[in-house]
């Protein structure tokens, strides 16, 4: 029986600095993750203030869901740490012309 090797020896020193330095250049290229809990709502209104609902919405999160008939229905996340200060300004914009239910 015959076995090649073509690899380079490294000896216990050579391999755990090997996989250190591995380690560490993955840990400095793997960046941070912000994570934060998020609210699901649904927001039922007219054309005439989308454009404006929807900037707020993708200033405190996200929307998910779109759908177009005689009103709009939006489907969008956000952030939970702001929901009482999305709600008031939503409102306000809206002058309470907007139907929200979380989800």
């Amino acid at each position: 029986m015959t076995r090649y090797f073509g690899g380079i020896k490294l000896g216990f020193g050579g391999l755990s600095r090997a996989y250190r330095e591995t380690a560490v250049s993955a840990i400095e290229e793997a960046g941070i993750v912000e994570v934060f809990e998020e609210i699901m709502f649904t927001a039922r209104s007219g054309y005439s203030e989308l454009q404006k609902i929807k900037k707020l919405i993708e200033e405190y999160g996200r929307i998910e869901q779109e759908k177009y008939s005689d009103t709009v229905e939006l489907g969008f996340f956000i952030k939970k740490d702001f929901e009482e200060e999305f709600r008031e300004k939503l409102a306000k914009l809206t002058r309470k012309k907007i139907e929200l239910e979380k989800a």
